[in-house]
Order: C-alpha cells, then structure tokens, then sequence
C-alpha cells in the first residue's frame, strides 16, 4: 500500500529541492560570469533560476523556450548595441521586436526581456556567450534531475 507523503513535509521538501537546484544552477553561472568579470549578466538567469525550480511545468520552464528566448534577446540586442545610438526609442523598439519574434516562435520566456536590456548596456561580450549557453543546458539538466527526484521521492 502507496501512503500519502504528508502535504506540510512534501510542501517542504519542494522547496528545500527547488533551492539546492538553484544554488548549484546559479553557482555554475556565477562562477562563470564572476571569471569574466560580468556579474551583471546573471540577472536574468536568477529569474530563469525561479522559473526552473519552482514552476518546473509553466511553458516558461521549457527548454526550448529558455533557449528560444535567450537566443532571440541576444540576436536583437546585439544588433541594438552594434547598429544603433542605443538611445529610449532603438531599445524600446529592440525589446518590442524581441517580445514578438519570442510570441511568434512561441519560445517566451520573460527572463529574456531582462537580457535584451543587459545586452543593450554593453554588459555581455560575445566570448561569454558560448560558456554561458552551457551554463544554461547545466541549469537545464540540473532542473530536470531536481524534478525527477522530486516527483520520485513524492509519488
């Protein structure tokens, strides 16, 4: 017989699992981002962090979504940075068009947003972007193994 885990401990023990994923998740990233010197960087990551680990099944947690998103962001951010004054109206215009090729593609994820702007103030150089798309499939696999122990021990 399959007894019921009390709801107050599993509740618990939920949260206890969604904050040691992301304390190895963030400390991978931080790692990274504090070696090149752009702490800065990891702003969005934190959010994609509470996504991951505490809402593991919003369409906002799904891979190709935190993939989709972060690569659009990067892509028009960049642009904004490089082919632009950077002035209100070319980052307002940048975000908008990242917000719908996101919807478009249907790959949203809000963190995003928070990284079109980074990108735009000059905060991320493409050298990191390879190491940080790895910190980010880490954070991904570190997610899904989080949630698979959690849906064992709980079921």
């Amino acid at each position: 017989m399959h007894k019921t885990p009390n709801r107050k401990y599993s509740h618990l023990f939920e949260s206890i699992l969604a904050g040691v994923g992301a304390f190895i998740g963030l400390s991978l990233i931080g790692l990274i981002a504090q070696q090149a010197d752009t702490m800065m960087i990891i702003a969005p990551f934190g959010a994609t962090a509470v996504l991951l680990f505490s809402v593991p099944n919003s369409p906002f947690s799904k891979p190709l979504n935190i993939f989709g998103g972060y690569l659009i962001s990067m892509v028009i951010g960049s642009l904004i940075l490089f082919y632009s004054h950077n002035d209100w109206f070319a980052i307002g215009g940048g975000l908008g068009v990242t917000i719908m090729l996101m919807h478009w593609t249907k790959t949203i994820h809000p963190p995003a947003g928070a990284n079109f702007l980074i990108i735009t103030q000059g905060h991320l150089n493409f050298y990191l972007l390879e190491p940080l798309f790895i910190a980010l499939i880490f954070l991904i696999i570190i997610a899904l193994g989080i949630e698979k122990i959690r849906k064992k021990l709980l079921m």
